[in-house]
Parts: structure tokens; C-alpha cells; sequence
């Protein structure tokens, strides 16, 4: 058992803290991983470079339901408060530690994200060491509907760092055969993902270089998903949603997640 833990001493810093949880976790063996913010700051070396730097807080982590004992027992060794009441109440699907020194949180999310549409990810926890893989990463900021300036600009650095591929073979290039499983077989993430990439090639095609992501790297790269997801084969639920299209809500919003 860490030492740190033990004695709950934490890392201050939260990309630091988080890859000292991953480690441990990966001496433990618990399938856990990043999502979120610091997540892309781990596979985006252009979002290290922005101005001002990116500053972070809470950390989001991902795992599987079948692991809750391990992934509670493994956060509470190394010095995170469990939230009694709220994990009880996630019926296991979600769970949320504290760090009462720092201040910080830990979300965990486990076999799927449920935001405006619903990410399941349980049998892709283990398939890279840090993160869960680039296109899940890269779903998880395009499920929401009204991104925020730091969720455009963790897709910008997503698409400006990683080249896309149909095979799904390279860690390092979004994989085209998840982004068009997903999309293709439900309309309403088909309509976010695409209605907010052609958004983003707007805003991106002729935007001024500066420090961090490339607009017109990242530009390109969403005007080539976007076509390749319009050309992708659809699923029978796919098409019977498509029939009904935007004359009813293709999404849910964020208070809908809380009622």
C-alpha cells in the first residue's frame, strides 16, 4: 500500500496527482483510466503550450461496474473520503471521492457516460494504459451539445494532434471504425457529433495560428470526419430515428441528468 496514501498525502498538482492514481492503480491491477480535460492534456502535447495554461481542479477517471470494490478500496487507500450518500445513490454507475486537503474531487465513471447522449465504454477501460482510447475521448467532448471554449478547444487539440484511421490498429490516430459504430447506429449522436464538427470547421478554417492546437490541422481532420460519418453505414435504429429527425429532442440536457 502507498505510503501516500496511507497518510493521505496527495499530489497537489492534478495531472500529476492522476497519473500517481493510474500507477497505483496499475500496481493493483484495477482497470481505471482518464477522461476528461486531463485526459486530452495527457494525449495532446499542443494543449501543454496554450496561453493562458490550462488550469485544472477535479479529476474524472473511468472504469467498470464489476470493479467497484477495487476501484473504492484502491481510491480510499490513497487518501480520497468516499461520498457516502451519492455512491450509494448512483446504484453503481457512477461514483465520487474527495480530497479534503486539496480540495479536489474524483468523479468515476463506470461502463458508460451518461450526458447528453450516453457513451458505454465498458470493454474499451483496458485498451490503452493511461486514457481510455483517442475516439472515446474524442466522443465524450462531441456528446455535448453546447460545448464550452475548453471543450472546443480539447477537440481542436484531439483533431490538431491525431490523424485519422479506419483500421483502429495505432494508439495514436482517432479510429474511424468506433466514431462511425457510435454514430452510426443512433441519429441523435450522429446529428450532435456532425452538426457540431461542421460548426467547428467554420469557426477553425480561417482562425489565426497561436500557441497550442492547430485550427487549420484540426479544421481539416473535422471536415474529413464529418464526411466519412455522412458516408458511413447507418443501423436499422439509425434510420428509423432519422424518419423522426429534429421534430423531436435528439438529446438530453444536463439538469434532465441531476432530476
Amino acid at each position: 500500500m502507498s505510503e501516500l496514501g496511507v497518510e493521505g498525502r496527495t499530489l497537489e498538482g492534478p495531472v500529476e496527482e492522476t497519473r500517481r492514481v493510474l500507477g497505483r492503480a496499475a500496481e493493483e491491477s484495477v482497470p481505471l483510466r482518464a477522461i476528461g480535460g486531463i485526459a486530452v492534456w495527457l494525449r495532446c502535447p499542443s494543449i501543454r503550450s496554450i496561453e493562458p495554461p490550462r488550469e485544472f481542479r477535479d479529476i474524472d477517471l473511468v472504469g467498470r461496474r464489476r470493479d467497484v470494490k477495487a476501484v473504492s478500496a484502491l481510491l480510499e487507500s490513497e487518501g480520497y473520503e468516499p461520498a457516502w450518500r451519492f455512491n450509494r445513490l448512483a446504484g453503481g454507475e457512477r461514483l465520487l471521492f474527495h480530497d479534503r486537503r486539496d480540495r479536489r474531487k474524483v468523479d468515476v465513471f463506470l461502463d458508460r457516460l451518461e450526458m447528453c447522449h450516453t457513451l458505454t465504454f465498458r470493454d474499451r477501460v483496458d485498451l490503452e494504459p493511461e486514457t481510455l482510447p483517442l475516439a472515446d475521448l474524442l466522443l465524450s467532448k462531441l456528446q455535448i451539445v453546447r460545448l464550452t471554449d475548453r471543450d472546443v478547444r480539447d477537440v481542436m487539440a484531439l483533431l490538431a494532434d491525431h490523424d485519422l484511421s479506419e483500421g483502429g490498429a495505432d494508439p495514436e490516430r482517432l479510429d474511424l471504425g468506433r466514431l462511425g459504430e457510435v454514430c452510426g447506429d443512433d441519429w441523435g449522436w450522429w446529428r450532435t457529433v456532425t452538426g457540431s464538427l461542421e460548426t467547428l470547421v467554420g469557426r477553425w478554417t480561417d482562425a489565426p495560428a497561436a500557441a497550442g492546437p492547430d485550427p487549420a490541422v484540426a479544421s481539416g481532420r473535422a471536415g474529413e470526419l464529418v464526411a466519412f460519418l455522412h458516408q458511413a453505414p447507418k443501423g436499422r435504429r439509425w434510420k428509423l430515428r432519422a424518419v423522426v429527425g429534429e421534430r423531436m429532442r435528439w438529446y438530453r440536457e444536463p439538469e434532465e441528468l441531476r432530476d
